[in-house]
């Protein structure tokens, strides 16, 4: 490597939450590299995520049904370096199209050849997988800060967002604990019994309890809302939607799913209820970010935990102990406000 890179290409593809966690690494290329091009390639689903970045120079769509158009476009920008967190063979085989003289990814084996630097995928114990993915850029020598993840929301959404909530019938000036109730996987599922129980107990207490109901998550919110009417239901059908709106609340609560990633880059408190997935490796554990985990599941790999059958939920969180960690974030809040 001779001088610093004129134009940087971080790829990561697919899952919001790994999206965002990639983009991390935005903080640190930006304070070694104040004046490159960094560009971030991804796919449609995760591409609003990114929209507004102010450390992303252009964010390039990916079009899988397009490849060799795909090949030309990374071409065309003339890359020094390409970063493929993803590092899967199709993205894999677009970080060697690029020309790029310095390409890093994982070690995937077969195709670890496009690399000029790879890493193993594990670096030894458990770490908070932004940290984890720094590696890339110690391996590049650029140094690295504090794991810290940013996305940005315009006053414009902000608006949107408090006219929705008052359309649900939000009150302006209430405190806001926020719900999403769909993970990805059913191993990540907090029951929405446990989300109804725990949306009465704030509404007690007043505060006002916001389901986020986003795209397939209507039964959900219907069942929810049958056993706590005094839940507010915000329809957050798109992700730019579902962005102001959780920066809208005080506090979210979540399954380990990618809103709970948004909220931390949002700036908003989260307690996050995990079940076999490893909360050390997806939480920054920063005081703002509180973990609740099944003790059944601490042993467990997510396989053995699907296997179990009646257990494939999280069952072993109660929403009083939620509800405990929701007022200890909220306290915080207020204690750090002038």
């Amino acid at each position: 490597m001779s001088g610093p890179p004129r134009r940087i290409l971080l790829i990561q593809l697919r899952r919001l939450g790994d999206v965002i966690l990639t983009a991390g690494l935005l903080n640190d290329l930006r304070e070694a590299y104040a004046q490159s091009e960094i560009d971030f390639l991804t796919g449609a689903a995760s591409e609003p995520l990114l929209r507004q970045h102010p450390l992303v120079s252009e964010v390039i769509e990916y079009d899988k049904r397009r490849p060799v158009r795909m090949i030309r476009e990374i071409r065309s920008h003339h890359y020094d370096w390409v970063i493929d967190v993803q590092s899967s063979p199709r993205t894999a085989m677009l970080t060697r199209a690029s020309g790029a003289t310095v390409r890093a990814g994982w070690d995937i084996g077969f195709w670890s050849w496009v690399y000029t630097h790879k890493l193993p995928r594990s670096g030894g114990k458990t770490v908070y997988v932004l940290r984890e993915r720094q590696r890339f850029l110690e391996l590049l020598n650029v140094p690295i800060g504090v794991p810290a993840t940013h996305l940005e929301i315009t006053g414009t959404e902000r608006l949107r967002a408090e006219e929705l909530l008052a359309a649900a019938g939000v009150p302006p000036a209430a405190l806001r604990v926020g719900m999403v109730l769909s993970v990805t996987e059913a191993v990540r599922r907090w029951p929405v019994e446990n989300f109804a129980e725990l949306a009465g107990l704030l509404a007690q207490e007043g505060v006002v309890p916001v389901i986020l109901q986003n795209p397939g998550d209507q039964a959900l919110a219907a069942r929810l809302r049958s056993l706590c009417p005094s839940a507010m239901i915000v329809e957050t059908a798109e992700l730019r939607t579902l962005l102001a709106v959780i920066a809208a609340c005080n506090v979210l609560v979540s399954g380990d799913t990618g809103p709970a990633h948004m909220a931390t880059a949002l700036g908003v408190p989260r307690v996050t209820i995990y079940g076999p997935t490893n909360p050390i490796a997806w939480n920054p554990g920063l005081p703002t970010t509180i973990i609740l985990r099944d003790p059944a599941a601490s042993n467990m790999r997510t396989r053995d935990w699907a296997a179990a059958g009646e257990h494939a939920g999280i069952t072993g969180v109660s929403a009083e102990s939620v509800l405990t960690s929701v007022r200890t974030l909220l306290q915080r809040t207020n204690a750090a406000q002038p």
